[in-house]
C-alpha cells in the first residue's frame, strides 16, 4: 500500500510542476523521479498531453482497480517515436494511476461548476470550504468509568485500577501482558468517533485498528477459557495464535471465532461482513450453526442470513492502510465512508449517480481532493458549508 501513498504524492508534485508554483527543490526531486525509469518520463509526457488524458480519462468506467502499477508502465511505449500512447482501459483508471489522474483533474475544471460554496482555489492554492482528513484520535473508558481522551501524541502511561500499565503514544495503546494476573471483571472501551481512528494491542498480543465511529470492549486482562471482546463499527485484527484460548469477537449478535489469524469486520449498518486475510475464522449465529471461512472470503450476515463469497481482501483492509480503495461500489456507499473519515453531515438534493464506481486515494487528502476525484468520475456536483455537504447531480 505505500506505493499508493508514493504515486499519490508524486501526483502533487506533478501538478506543482505543471502549474508553474514548483520550488527548485520540488523541480530536482520531480527530475530524480524521471530519470528513475524511462517509463516514468513517458507516462509524464502522456498525462501532459491533454488529447491523451482526455482519452485515457473516457475509459475510466470500466477499469479494473486491481491492474497494479506495472501494468501502468509497460503499456506506456518509451521510445521517442510513441510519444502519444494508446490509453487502454488496463492503463488509465488502476489503483496506482488513479491518484495520478486525481492530481492532474485539477488543472481540468469543469465549465457547468457554479461558484458559491464550490471547492475553488485561492491565489495561495489553498481551498475555501475545505475540509482536513480525519486522524489518531479516541477516547478511553477505563475500569471505574474515567475516561483519557487520546490523540497522536502522548508517550505517557495510563495505570488501570489493578496496576495494570497501558503506554500510550503515537495514535497506539499497549496493555502490558499481565503474567499470571488473576484480576477478573475489569473491562475497557475504546472508541473512535468519527475522523478519528486507533491502534490497540491487547496484553495478549493482539492487535487491533479501529476505524472512524468505532469502539471495542475488552477485558484487561483474558482470563477464563476465551479471550471475548465486542466490537461496534469496523475493526481489523491480527490475533495472537493460543489454541487453548480461542478469540471471539461479537459483534451485532453474530460471534467471529478464532485461534490465530488475520481478518477485518465491518458493521456499520445491519450487515455484518468478516472478511478473513490469513488463518480461519468460524461464524456463528447466537450460539447457532457456524460457517467457516478460508482466506480471501467474506461472510455477509443480514438478518440472520448467511452468504460467503470470495473477495478482494486488498479492499475490506485498505482503510486500515490509509487508503480509499472503491471496487463496483454504490455512490452513496462511498459517500458515507466519506463522511464518516471527514466527520461530514450529508444532505442529498435528488437523484444520485447510478454507475458503480472504482478508484481509490489516500485518506490523507483534503476533502477538496476526494471530492474532486468523485465529481470527475461520477458527475455530482458537491457544496460545502461548514461540516454539511449538498451532493446533487
Amino acid at each position: 500500500m505505500d506505493q499508493y501513498h508514493d504515486t499519490f504524492d508524486h501526483a502533487a508534485l506533478i501538478l506543482r510542476c505543471l502549474r508553474g508554483e514548483a520550488t527548485s527543490a520540488e523541480q530536482q526531486q520531480l527530475q530524480t523521479w524521471l530519470a528513475a525509469d524511462p517509463r516514468h518520463e513517458a507516462l509524464y509526457h502522456a498525462l501532459q498531453d491533454p488529447e491523451q488524458l482526455a482519452a485515457g480519462i473516457a475509459f475510466q468506467e470500466t477499469i479494473d482497480v486491481q491492474a497494479d502499477w506495472e501494468t501502468v508502465l509497460n503499456r506506456v511505449s518509451v521510445t521517442p517515436s510513441a510519444r502519444k500512447p494508446v490509453w487502454t482501459k488496463l492503463v488509465v483508471w488502476t489503483a496506482a494511476a488513479a491518484a495520478l489522474l486525481a492530481g492532474i483533474i485539477l488543472l481540468y475544471p469543469r465549465s457547468d461548476r457554479h461558484e458559491d460554496n464550490r471547492i475553488v482555489a485561492d491565489q495561495s492554492h489553498t481551498f475555501h470550504n475545505d475540509v482536513l482528513p480525519g486522524g489518531n484520535q479516541a477516547v478511553l473508558q477505563l475500569g471505574n468509568g474515567k475516561t483519557v481522551t487520546l490523540g497522536s501524541q502522548g508517550g505517557n502511561t495510563i495505570t488501570e485500577a489493578d496496576g495494570t500499565a497501558i503506554r500510550h503514544g503515537n495514535g497506539s495503546l499497549v496493555y502490558a501482558d499481565a503474567g499470571d494476573s488473576t484480576a477478573a471483571g475489569l473491562y475497557n472501551t475504546l472508541t473512535t468517533n468519527r475522523a478519528g481512528q486507533y491502534q490497540l494491542t491487547l496484553e495478549d498480543g493482539t492487535r487491533v485498528w479501529l476505524n472512524a465511529a468505532s469502539s471495542l470492549t475488552f477485558p484487561v486482562h483474558f482470563n477464563g477459557t476465551e479471550r471475548k471482546v465486542t466490537l461496534t463499527g469496523e475493526g481489523y485484527f491480527e490475533v495472537a495464535a493460543n489454541a487453548r484460548q480461542p478469540f471471539k469477537v461479537t459483534v451485532n449478535g453474530v460471534d467471529i471465532l478464532v485461534l490465530g489469524t488475520q481478518f477485518n469486520i465491518g458493521a456499520y449498518d445491519q450487515t455484518v461482513k468478516t472478511t478473513l486475510v490469513s488463518g480461519a475464522v468460524k461464524v456463528q449465529l447466537s450460539g447457532k450453526r457456524s460457517w467457516q471461512l478460508a482466506p480471501g472470503q467474506q461472510a455477509h450476515v443480514q438478518h440472520e442470513q448467511v452468504s460467503i463469497t470470495y473477495t478482494d481482501t486488498e479492499k475490506a483492509i485498505a482503510w486500515k492502510e490509509g487508503i480509499f480503495y472503491f471496487k463496483d461500489d454504490d455512490f452513496r456507499d462511498i459517500m458515507e465512508q466519506v463522511a464518516r473519515w471527514y466527520d461530514l453531515e450529508l444532505e442529498f438534493e435528488g437523484p444520485l449517480p447510478s454507475k458503480k464506481i472504482s478508484g481509490n486515494i489516500s485518506r490523507q487528502a483534503r476533502l477538496s481532493q476526494v471530492l474532486e476525484m468523485l465529481n470527475y468520475v461520477s458527475g455530482a456536483h458537491f457544496d460545502i458549508r461548514g461540516r454539511k455537504v449538498s451532493v446533487s447531480l
